[in-house]
């Protein structure tokens, strides 16, 4: 089999096909549309939102929406939102509101990677297309992190991704996270040198606020790192 006739893995994928296999065939052979849903709708313009805030030029603008809690007071920010609340049908009072709020909840927590230390690199939606032809091991991963933030002198790369659900993860989804896992070997495998890799899953519609204990909020999940025998087992 040719590189190109291999079928290319994802957190998304491998879940789908995990749930129910007809859903998955439907989805990614036949190629059927995917009828949205508002929480999804939501989630597209705020992950949009959170990528495109994050150029140096536009530092600006993330003041202004931090000092105010609204992204609608940048009109350029207003508009681009929505233009595409519209488009995907979620422009009414309560969703535009839900919008807003998450994505400032998002912009609010350490936005910038600077918590941790000194940034080396940092990306927004890192894409990876990895294939793997090794020690009898043979396999196609892609997808994109949310944000990816790396630490030269600590040999650290944090792995960060948003989320809009309405539940934070529970059970299996914490114990042993597909996409944790996905993010992490993605990132070995394009960063080598950064020994130490740490996922973080941040729920945007909950408090993201460390308490007064310096415990994080209830909407930040902060995996373990995984060893590189997990990984590549």
């Amino acid at each position: 089999m040719s590189d190109s006739e291999m079928t290319k893995l994802s957190a998304s994928r491998i879940k789908t096909a995990q749930d129910c296999a007809w859903k998955y065939w439907c989805k990614y052979k036949l190629k059927l549309p995917d009828t949205s849903n508002d929480g999804a709708s939501r989630g597209t313009i705020c992950h949009l939102v959170l990528e495109l805030l994050c150029l140096p030029k536009r530092k600006d603008y993330y003041d202004k929406i931090i000092e105010k809690n609204d992204i609608f007071c940048i009109p350029s920010v207003s508009r681009l939102v929505k233009i595409w609340a519209k488009r995907l049908n979620v422009d009414d009072p309560d969703n535009i509101v839900m919008i807003n709020d998450m994505t400032v909840n998002g912009l609010n927590y350490d936005y910038f990677g600077q918590n941790a230390g000194t940034i080396s690199d940092a990306f927004s939606e890192k894409k990876f297309d990895i294939i793997v032809d090794e020690d009898g091991k043979r396999y196609h991963i892609n997808g994109f992190i949310d944000k990816l933030f790396l630490y030269k002198k600590q040999k650290i790369a944090i792995i960060r991704d948003f989320k809009t659900s309405k539940e934070v993860f529970k059970g299996k989804d914490v114990e042993d996270n597909l996409q944790d896992l996905i993010y992490s070997l993605a990132t070995k495998k394009l960063f080598p040198e950064y020994k130490n890799r740490y996922s973080e899953f941040l729920f945007l519609k909950f408090d993201l606020e460390d308490n007064l204990l310096g415990e994080p909020g209830e909407g930040v999940l902060r995996m373990d790192s995984l060893s590189d025998d997990e990984l590549e087992g």
